[in-house]
């Protein structure tokens, strides 16, 4: 379907560029209709077709020298967040620094 627009998300390459990952990945989900894998309905189930495939679009969105951190998650919402721990510089470790 929207394949083509994975080339227009940069790849993950850490937090100097999450930020525009993020913004980039998530939208690109909303146009492969897989977001609610990433950011779920409360008591919706998920198919696990779906969030196997978009398990997999995002790991093909991410430097393949990230992939030590994220071999072992089993779904695209715990990847999603895992990627959100490791690189979003925005919570504790940025207030520290400024």
């Amino acid at each position: 379907m929207a394949t083509n627009y994975l080339i227009n998300v940069p790849k993950l390459k850490g937090r100097d560029n999450y930020s525009e990952w993020g913004f980039a990945a998530e939208n690109f989900l909303v146009l492969e209709g897989m977001k609610h894998c990433i950011k779920p309905e409360p008591g919706k189930e998920i198919a696990r077709a779906d969030d196997e495939k978009t398990k997999a679009k995002l790991i093909m969105t991410i430097d393949p020298s990230l992939y030590v951190h994220v071999k072992t998650v089993k779904s695209s919402k715990d990847l999603w967040n895992k990627l959100q721990q490791l690189f979003d510089d925005s919570g504790f470790s940025r207030r520290i620094s400024l």
